[in-house]
């Protein structure tokens, strides 16, 4: 007999498919979601080489937010917008995300490092901060400071806000070859996932 497709098999398959229509559905959405919205918190902008000072310290700041016990709606805003940020942004996987001006995720990357600098200076400057979170703000702080702002990009001076979020250029992906590569293997390799998911299985017979 032929055994029946397993919860887990139909889960996996449902993501696949869900990834597959994402992705060729994308080149039809706006760069901004909530473009002209200005009643979310104001988030400032960071240069391009500020990025990889936030990146490598992101990591501590969601720890360091995640054991917050006490939290008020600003904080929990800002954490919320940096993560709906970093998830558009395709958890910045694709190529070139944070180093590649042209890339198509290098403006919702912008987007998700700036909101994450927000919050911890948030969580440092809130009355009662936990020193912990000034260590840490003042280990980044001095990181920035030695980057300075010479390495500019066209979204450096871009202010954000956490009622608007910033989408990936999709329209902008066939053109880029980095990501259109990267991109073009996810849907092969989820094609044929999906196929080898529901391929009907031989039956087996008794000797």
């Amino acid at each position: 007999m032929t055994r029946p497709a397993t919860r887990p098999r139909r889960g996996l398959a449902a993501a696949a498919a869900g990834l597959a229509l994402l992705l060729t559905a994308a080149p039809a959405a706006a760069h901004r979601a909530g473009a002209g919205r200005t009643d979310g918190i104001p988030i400032d902008s960071l240069s391009h080489g500020q990025m990889l000072v936030i990146e490598q310290n992101r990591a501590a700041i969601l720890d360091l937010a995640a054991r917050t016990a006490r939290t008020d709606e600003t904080f929990r805003r800002l954490l919320n917008y940096t993560k709906i940020q970093h998830a558009f942004c395709l958890f910045g996987l694709m190529p070139g995300t944070l180093t590649d001006e042209e890339s198509p995720f290098n403006g919702c990357a912008h987007a998700y490092l700036a909101g994450t600098r927000a919050l911890l200076n948030h969580m440092r400057d809130r009355p009662g901060a936990d020193p912990a979170a000034r260590a840490l703000a003042d280990k980044v702080d001095h990181a920035l400071l030695l980057e300075g702002t010479l390495a500019l990009c066209v979204y450096s001076g871009e202010p954000y806000n956490t009622a608007d979020v910033i989408l990936p250029e999709w329209s902008a992906i066939p053109t880029h070859r980095p990501t259109a590569a990267a991109l073009g293997g996810v849907l092969v390799v989820t094609a044929g996932g999906t196929t080898l998911l529901f391929r009907p299985r031989r039956r087996q017979t008794t000797p």
